[in-house]
Order: structure tokens, then sequence, then C-alpha cells
């Protein structure tokens, strides 16, 4: 069995694992499934399986509480604790206080309940009467070289809560993983979670044993923080895959927009343009289409679904002409797929025109100011632009995620950041105010000392060490109108031409077989480093396993993809989440 065949059948361990918790009540039961869970559980298993794992009926967790009659109940949710609360308030309306039936209730949480759940429980008296589950699925394949864990919240709860809950998850994770794939001889650990996680998968190893793989389908292991490189989370991509994100939102990995969700007609300050419904998987395996345009820049991706379309009218033409014969060979083996062909091309039609419309009007604009930001360029125009989006942009994000990408590159004096930060809250509402604070977390800007004390802690990757890291890497390339965006012979094209995301620069050193101290000197300066070597560099399998914590995005994975091309290895990326910039900021004013 070849690695992607490994990765693909993840999910039967996944099943595997949640018919042991639906076995332990035996005969048939129903669930109820948090909205959210809905999706990534579809990747998971399918609705036959869980009726074959005895689940007679399949609920979505909603306001009202639906009849049960006395068949035992499954819920499942994540691990959240409103949402909790939430299902053990449906839970006691229903049980007989006098007589409770045992057995009968439980909660499935993923990826796994905190001990204060079970102290509610007993504070409550309901102890013994629901019984609690972790189920963590295994890392989910949503396309080649991509695996995602689908938790929500990981960069909320660990950059700007700092709330490590979500460690043991990530951890245990790859623990897992490497009694499937093997563990790599060969890992390098930066920033502070990634290195907290490797310590903790020392301890699982230590505590509970490791795979007894000699080889591993895995040549070396990179963990990587979020906030090592927020610039490849800011700045606007120009990507197929990555723009869908940014307009469409996807779930894991599927693109769906129905018209009944249209927005209102009239927004803040600009009316909200219409998205076309739509509905796919971002699969290259199910999607034909999506495979030849996914990592396209977006300037090619409508060239090459009309030479798509010129060839399926061309081929429609050419069956008014054919034989009886030819005919019948035509129906038989290529009207179907043709059909299906045309389906996803006028998916795909209707997204590109959506993202054209969305961002059509201020594309080009912040583009340009984006490019001016990385090149430590026009700081007074950049600012100016920025306080200008106040009052022309409807969504905060915009505007927040922009100033985030001003403060990692461009420093900001306490007065600029003071007075943006003001007239962002006149604008969008002072429900926003504790997102400062998170600002100060996840440093974007710096804390001031408290009365009497002078001290001042700036923040980490800012300003000088942005661009002492960037030069070191030789993330900013010199000249970026020179990249070909239609035929790209850069990493830099996912962002037309003026950034090269961080991990690709870390991955490309260590396909490419650099020396050890280089790789090690040049890593330090992005904060704490570890670097594990069991003689196993240069490496003798061409294969990266990359671990982003706190998400990763469509643009870093088309470069990836770009080097994989480039130095026919393989790379393989993996996530608590697929995300976009957007939802940094939303987790941030959330």
């Amino acid at each position: 069995m070849d690695l992607n065949q490994k990765l693909s059948s993840l999910q039967e361990i996944s099943k595997t694992l949640l018919s042991k918790i639906f076995s332990s009540v035996p005969g048939t039961k129903h669930i109820v499934i948090e909205p959210s869970v809905i999706r990534p559980l579809e990747r998971v298993c399918s609705v036959s399986w869980l009726k074959g794992n005895g689940i007679e009926k399949i609920f979505k967790l909603e306001g009202n509480c639906p009849n049960f009659g006395n068949s035992p109940v499954f819920y499942m949710i994540f691990c959240k604790l409103a949402t909790f609360k939430r299902v053990v308030d449906q839970i006691r309306s229903q049980i007989d206080q006098e007589n409770p039936v045992k057995n009968r209730f439980h909660i499935i949480i993923v990826p796994r309940y905190l001990n204060y759940f079970q102290d509610e429980l007993e504070a409550l008296g309901l102890f013994s009467i629901i019984k609690l589950h972790c189920f963590h699925w295994f890392p989910i394949h949503l396309d080649a070289g991509i695996l995602s864990l689908e938790l929500h919240d990981v960069y909320k709860n660990l950059y700007l809560l700092h709330d490590y809950t979500f460690l043991q998850p990530l951890s245990k994770a790859l623990w897992n993983m490497f009694f499937v794939i093997g563990k790599p001889k060969f890992q390098i650990a930066v920033g502070e979670y990634s290195n907290k996680i490797l310590r903790q998968i020392d301890l699982l190893s230590s505590e509970k044993g490791e795979t007894d793989r000699l080889n591993s389908d895995i040549g070396a292991l990179i963990i990587i923080d979020r906030n090592v490189d927020y610039p490849s989370a800011l700045l606007t991509p120009g990507t197929y895959s990555a723009l869908l994100n940014e307009v469409y939102g996807v779930t894991t990995g599927t693109v769906e927009h129905k018209e009944d969700e249209e927005e209102t007609a009239q927004g803040r300050l600009n009316p909200v343009i219409k998205k076309q419904p739509v509905k796919f998987t971002l699969d290259s395996n199910l999607d034909s289409i999506y495979f030849e345009i996914k990592n396209l820049y977006f300037t090619e991706v409508t060239s090459s679904l009309r030479t798509m379309t010129r060839k399926l009218k061309s081929e429609a033409l050419e069956s008014r002409d054919m034989g009886l014969n030819e005919m019948r060979h035509y129906v038989q083996k290529l009207l179907q797929p043709a059909q299906t062909r045309k389906k996803l091309i006028a998916n795909h039609l209707l997204a590109a025109e959506t993202i054209a419309n969305v961002l059509g009007p201020r594309y080009e604009s912040q583009r340009e100011i984006e490019s001016n930001i990385i090149q430590n360029t026009n700081r007074a125009s950049n600012f100016s632009y920025l306080e200008e989006s106040l009052c022309t942009e409807d969504d905060p994000c915009v505007t927040l995620r922009l100033f985030c990408l001003l403060c990692v590159t461009q420093k900001l004096t306490e007065s600029e950041i003071k007075n943006f930060w003001r007239k962002f809250l006149h604008q969008f509402g002072f429900c926003s105010s504790l997102a400062y604070r998170y600002l100060i977390n996840a440093n974007f800007v710096p804390e001031v000392g408290v009365p009497g004390q002078t001290k001042i802690r700036f923040p980490k990757f800012t300003t000088k060490e942005f661009y002492a890291n960037a030069n070191k890497f030789k993330q900013i390339p010199a000249n970026p109108e020179l990249a070909n965006l239609g035929n790209p012979g850069c990493a830099s094209y996912v962002f037309g031409g003026i950034y090269i995301p961080l991990l690709t620069k870390i991955a490309s050193m260590i396909v490419s077989a650099t020396p050890i101290d280089e790789i090690k000197s040049k890593l330090e300066g992005l904060g704490m480093v570890t670097l594990r070597n069991d003689n196993a560099y240069p490496l003798e399998t061409r294969t990266v396993l990359i671990y982003f914590i706190g998400g990763v995005t469509y643009a870093e994975i088309a470069a990836c993809n770009l080097l994989e091309a480039f130095t026919r290895a393989t790379i393989i990326v993996m996530s608590d989440k697929i995300v976009s910039g957007n939802d940094l900021m939303k987790q941030m004013l959330s």
C-alpha cells in the first residue's frame, strides 16, 4: 500500500473508534449531531455506515428537543462549554427525576472532554445518568497531500487566549499517525507550541509506547506555529483554491452556497455582491476540472475554463456527424463523462464569476498596497489606505487584516495604533473592544506597562525581526513585477510575486540537502527551535510532512505543490484546519 492509499484509509481507523463507542449500547439508538460536526463526520463515515452500526434516526441539534421515546440517544458535539450546557439542558428535560434510566444518554465530544464537564454533571446529580465519550477522528484526507483535523478555534485558544486545551489532541493526532506511516527520524519544530507538541509526543511515547516500524514513509517532519509566518495568512492570495476560501469559505474541503442564503441587498456602505449558488468538493480525485485549475493564478483560471468549454462544444458538434456505430460508442463511453465535465465546468465558471465580482473593485489596489508593505516602502500612504478602508469597507475583517499585516512588517507608533483602534470601534461597534487584548496576546501590537512601570513588551516576529528573517530566507523577491503568473517559476506567484511562504523555504532547504548547521542557524532567528537528526539526513525518503499549528492556507499548500513539481519530492501538509486570513480575524473579533 503506497502512502496516498494509507492516508486515504485513515477514515477506516476513525470508523473503528466510533463503532466501539456505539457498541457500548446494544440495540438501536438515535444520534443528535451539532451542525458544525456534520460536514467533517460525512468525510469520516456515511449515513449507511451509521445505520449499520445501530443508528436508527439522525437528528440535527436544534432548539427543540426531538421525541426519542425510550431509545438510547447519543449526542455528538465539539468541545465547547456553551454547547455542552445546551445539550445537558435538553437531556434534563427528558429525564424522569424519580426513576432515571441509566446508560440511555451519551455525549460524544470531539476531540476530548474537559474535566469541568464531569464536574458539571456531578454538581447536577447526572454523573451516573449521562455518559461522556471522547472521539478524536484521525486526520481527514481532504485532497492529495492535504490532511486536516477539522478542529474549530484552535488558533483562538492557543494564540489569543493562551489556553492549552488543544495541545493534547494535536499531539495525540500526530502520535497516532506514526503508527500508520512510521516515525520520521529527522524532525524540526519551530515555535513555542510546536516545541510543546514535540515534548508531549515524547511523553506519549514513553507512557503508551510508540510504533515498532523501523522505516518510515516520511523522511522529515516539520512542525511550525502559525504566528511564525503571519504574512502568508494575511496577504491576499492569488490562486483559485485560496480565493474560493476567501469569498465562499470552505468547510471540510467543500464549497457550498445556496440561493436562499443570500445576504441583505444593502451593506453598511456598499451593495452586497450576489454570490452564485454552487456546491462542489475540492478533491482532485472527484473533480477533474478542479485538479487542472486549483493552483492556477486567478487570471489564468477563466481562460483555462474557456478553453475547456470550447473543447466540449467542438465535441458536441462532431457528434452530429457520427455514424450509428460511432454514436453508440459515444453514448455508452463518452456521453456521461462529457455531461459530468460540463456540470463541473459550469460550477467553476459560476464560482470564478463570483470571485471576480466580489474582489474586483479592490483587488488590484489592495495588491499594490500589500506589495508596498512587504517591500517596506510608502509607509505614510499605506497607513492612509488603511484608514480609508475604515470608511469604504463593510467587512471589519478586511480592515483588521490589513492593520495586522502593517503591524507585523512596518512598525506603527503607539499613537497610530490607538487612533486607528478608536476609529475602528466607532465604525464597527464597541462589541469588538476585547479584540485589542487579543492583538496583544497574538503579538501584533505591543503591551504597554501598567502605571508605575516603564516596560513595554514589543511583539515578536515584527518589523526588524520580520525583515531580518525574510532576508535570511530570501522570501521577498527583488522584482515582483517580473513574476510569471501564467507559468510560475517561483512560489511567490501565490501572492502575485511579492512573498514566498516560509514553510516552502524550510521544506526546500531540507529536500535540497542544505547543510544542517546552515538550516539551524537560519531557523534560530524564528524563536524556539528543536532539530532532531537520527542519522537520517540527507533524506533517503524524499517525503516531508509539514504540520501547521493554528491553521494553514490554500495559498501555502499551492506553494508546496509547486515545490513538489520542481524537486520531485512529496510534501504532505497537515493542520488543525484550512483557513484564510479572514478566518483568523473572525476569531479575533468573536
